[in-house]
């Protein structure tokens, strides 16, 4: 009985534990501070109370005593983390006796700062694969990017009172996208330090244009006729879960100059090589639809209703399946994007265009986004993810610089990396708008406009607010004046 009531006290105070708020207190602070580094640095897979025990400095049998299961002590262990982070960006928000656009700048120094400085790139990148599994993880996202969004939206119609609560929402949302993206290259970019430094310079300079924006930039009565071809699934902006987790994973969705997927060159023979494309599509599915805990060789075996055994004919051991699962999507995208990029009767600026029209599609693809985000999470506990992440945004940008080479030839080889980082970055972290967006959705043709706006002047190298008139927004497609965005893409 006693126990009992010592935990309904617990949760009800719990946000107000702190060090100094009594012995219970402490403790549950230390079991939950525990508990948050165990999410991160084992992840959600082999998250185990046994080792928040440990790393707490208690017993199993202690730890029990106030979280009776370990379902119970990490919905807690997330609540907090979530609770916390958002009460930290929306006091930055609400200083007062501070200017708007200080308290806007402090906001984005903050988020700049815990991406490279603390530990929320792990916990978010775990969260997001997390959330797919579990509706209390993905009301817990939710709840950060629409706060995130909310707080971003708030100060920019304080700075810019004639914004429309749409155009708000816009800015916040690519806001939102660019720092995602910079949080996901800055991990699995493999960039050298002045690369990323660079690469952060600019994408500072690109959100301060994004705040900076005069009201009339984004005014825009119609969306830009012919320069996207959503596909039927991707038109929504539905929020990803479980509720979308038995959609078939379509590994060749839309390849170039190709119709069957991808092989792996040493393998011969047309059954064999059918029965290689069902494993690789089936293990594909398993992981963006299960989660990278249940990727075994007897779980794709079980799926494909043979043994074990028979499966290890073709991968003998789970990282040569792990390998040539991800590194069959990822040539398929490296091959698109370069026969995309590649120099040919098109313009650059079109072909540029074309690339970021099909990257922002895979974004609103809910199949590809549950894959990213565990590999986002797996590459944190696997070198075979890492590696085969490196190497497939190392190829992705590649296209940027040629691309940026031809529309600007000034550059020098570090802008122009820096440059194609930053259009990679907002593609990538597009994923991220659909959290939240069942309590805010956002606009998904207007929050593309401005993003390939973005995109179009971070390649030309135009990074300033009142020369940025962004002519997508406020011209119809078509080159008109020397600024506007290419014929149809």
């Amino acid at each position: 009985m006693q126990q009992n009531v010592i935990k309904r006290e617990t949760f009800d105070d719990l946000a107000g534990a702190r060090p100094d708020g009594g012995p219970v207190a402490q403790r549950i602070a230390q079991i939950i501070l525990a508990a948050q580094q165990t999410f991160q640095e084992d992840g959600y897979a082999a998250f185990a109370t046994r080792r928040v025990a440990s790393r707490a400095g208690i017993t199993l049998g202690n730890l029990q005593y106030y979280f009776r299961t370990k379902e119970e002590l990490l919905r807690v262990a997330l609540q907090e983390y979530v609770r916390q982070t958002i009460c930290n960006y929306t006091a930055i928000a609400s200083q007062s006796g501070i200017s708007t656009m200080r308290r806007c700048s402090a906001l984005v120094d903050r988020i700049f700062h815990d991406i490279n400085e603390t530990s929320l790139p792990k916990f978010l990148f775990e969260a997001w694969a997390f959330s797919q599994h579990e509706p209390y993880a993905a009301d817990l996202v939710d709840d950060i990017y629409t706060e995130y969004r909310s707080t971003l939206a708030k100060l920019l119609s304080e700075i810019h009172p004639a914004l429309t609560d749409t155009e708000r929402m816009v800015r916040a949302s690519v806001i939102i996208a660019q720092t995602a993206g910079m949080m996901i290259l800055a991990y699995h970019g493999g960039d050298s330090e002045k690369d990323y430094a660079e690469f952060v310079r600019l994408t500072k300079r690109s959100v301060k244009m994004l705040i900076d924006l005069p009201p009339q930039t984004l005014e825009s009565d119609a969306p830009l006729h012919g320069s996207r071809n959503r596909r039927a699934h991707g038109k929504s902006s539905a929020h990803v879960g479980i509720s979308e987790k038995n959609k078939p994973f379509e590994l060749s969705t839309r390849q170039t100059g190709q119709d069957t997927l991808y092989y792996r060159v040493t393998v011969r023979g047309k059954r064999r090589e059918v029965k290689i494309n069902e494993i690789i599509s089936c293990a594909a599915n398993l992981l963006a639809t299960e989660g990278y805990a249940n990727f075994t060789l007897a779980r794709v075996a079980k799926e494909l209703g043979i043994i074990p055994s028979a499966l290890k004919n073709y991968f003998p051991t789970h990282d040569d399946l792990l390998r040539s699962t991800i590194g069959a999507l990822m040539k398929v995208y490296v091959d698109r994007y370069a026969e995309m990029g590649k120099p040919s009767g098109k313009p650059a600026l079109e072909r540029l265009c074309e690339i970021t029209v099909d990257a922002f599609e895979e974004a609103c693809d809910s199949s590809i986004c549950r894959f990213s985000f565990e590999m986002f999470a797996l590459a944190q506990h696997s070198d075979i993810t890492n590696e085969l992440l490196r190497r497939l945004y190392s190829a992705y940008r590649a296209n940027y610089v040629d691309l940026i080479r031809e529309l600007d030839s000034s550059a020098t080889a570090r802008e122009c990396h820096a440059r194609a980082t930053l259009i990679a970055a907002q593609a990538e972290g597009a994923m991220t708008l659909r959290f939240g967006s069942k309590k805010q959705p956002p606009d998904m043709d207007r929050v593309f406009e401005l993003m390939q706006a973005l995109a179009i002047r971070v390649a030309q190298g135009n990074f300033t607010a009142k020369s940025a008139t962004l002519g997508i927004l406020n011209n119809r497609p078509g080159f008109r004046g020397g600024s506007a965005l290419c014929e149809p893409c």
